[in-house]
This record gives C-alpha cells, sequence and structure tokens, in this order.
C-alpha cells in the first residue's frame, strides 16, 4: 500500500517528499516493534528536555540532560524504562515512551531537502545530457541529410558515368562496324578499279581496232578509187 501511495506522488516533488517521509516512519517503527538487548539507534520524540539518570526511575542522580531530537543508541529495556547510550558515551536510564525510531520532522525535512536538491541537479543533469543528446542527434541528421545529398549526387555520376561507357562501347562497336564496311568498300572499290583499268585497256583496243579499220578501209577506197581512174577511157 506504501508503494502504491509513493508511486500516486512521485508526479509532484511535495508528493513524493511525503510518501518518502511515510517510507522512513514505517520502517522506524517496525524496527523499534520487536524488544531486544541489542544496541539499535533511537531519537528522543519532541518534548521538554529528558533527564537521564542513572536507575530505572526519579529517585536516580541525573547524568545527563537530553534534549530534544537527539540520537541515542538503545542498551536494554526493562518495563517502561530504556537504557540508552548518548553519542558522548554516557549511559543511563529514561522513560521508554519518549524514545521512537523515526527521526525528528526536522532531520526528515533536511533530509527530504537535501534528497530534493539532490534530485534537481539529477534532473539538471539530465536535462543536460537530454540537450546534448538532442544537440548530437540534430548533428546526425545534418550529416545524413548531407550524405544522403552527397550519395544521390554520386549515383547521378555513375549512372551518367554507365551511360557515356555505354555509349564509348556503341560508339566502339559502330567505328568497328564502319571499319569494317570501309575496308569492304575498299576492297570493292579496288575491283571496281581493276575492272575499269581492264575496260579502259580493253577500250583502247577498240578504239586502235577502230583506227585500224578505219584505215583499211579508207586505203582499201583509195585503191579501188585509183584503178577506176585507171580503166576510164579517154574520149580524145
Amino acid at each position: 500500500m506504501t508503494i502504491k501511495l509513493i508511486r500516486m506522488n512521485l508526479k509532484t516533488l511535495p508528493g513524493y517528499l511525503m510518501g518518502l517521509y511515510l517510507v522512513i516512519v514505517i520502517t522506524f517503527v517496525f524496527l523499534s516493534i520487536p524488544s531486544t538487548v541489542q544496541a539499535k539507534s533511537l531519537y528522543v520524540i519532541p518534548t521538554a528536555e529528558i533527564a537521564l539518570r542513572s536507575g530505572k526511575g526519579n529517585e536516580y542522580r541525573v547524568v545527563a540532560v537530553i534534549v530534544n531530537g537527539s540520537r541515542v543508541q538503545l542498551l536494554k529495556e526493562d518495563g517502561d524504562w530504556a537504557k540508552i547510550r548518548t553519542s558522548d558515551n554516557k549511559e543511563g536510564w529514561m522513560p521508554k515512551r519518549y524514545l521512537s525510531a523515526s527521526p525528528p520532522l526536522k532531520d526528515a525535512v533536511a533530509s527530504l531537502q537535501s534528497e530534493r536538491d539532490r534530485l534537481k541537479k539529477q534532473i539538471s543533469d539530465l536535462n543536460k545530457q537530454l540537450n546534448e543528446v538532442s544537440d548530437a542527434r540534430n548533428q546526425h541528421e545534418q550529416d545524413l541529410k548531407a550524405c544522403i545529398i552527397d550519395r544521390d549526387k554520386l549515383r547521378k555520376s555513375y549512372d551518367s558515368l554507365k551511360e557515356d561507357a555505354a555509349n564509348v562501347l556503341n560508339f566502339k562497336n559502330a567505328l568497328s562496324e564502319t571499319a569494317e564496311e570501309l575496308r569492304e568498300l575498299k576492297h570493292k572499290y579496288n575491283i571496281a578499279e581493276q575492272e575499269n583499268e581492264h575496260l579502259r585497256n580493253n577500250s583502247r583496243i577498240k578504239w586502235f581496232l577502230a583506227g585500224g579499220g578505219l584505215l583499211l578501209v579508207g586505203w582499201i577506197i583509195g585503191l579501188i578509187t585509183t584503178r577506176g581512174r585507171k580503166r576510164r577511157p579517154t574520149l580524145l
């Protein structure tokens, strides 16, 4: 139940302090229930100054006077009386009803304030760490965006180079095909040139034969004409 109450009150600092105080009170109450001779620390509850006596009764002499909130060690219990030891090692008896396992309220408040200050510091440190982590995250996000931009640029460059390489390969293939076609055309040109040379030689022979034939025909015609003139009778 106490744990649930603390969980409910943790949302606010006063609630947390109250829950912590209840835990301390309940803890010391449970510790004060068993009656043992083992020495344990107790506190003088709020009241007037208590006389520490040498025996169990008001008739015994006063050994010391204990002020409110003093921390003492319980050595022995006997009925309504308890034997204690003070912080300055004085031992004596005092009424047990003035002892409590709970620390004085001012000590509890001081402890809670100290805990509050510690929590505040812890929260401040956590906020600082959170801001640092947030700044680091923002920086990482900016670096990531820059890396994405660089990646996109590199990818475009790679695609461009890949396309250029494909174009170069296609151009090389086209150049190889053009060179092959050029070789074939050159071969065909050489053949045609040989044929043209052969035709030119044949044409020269034909023209030579034609010229010789013409000369022969002219010579024959001239011979015939000359003979005809020699045979023609004269009228005289």
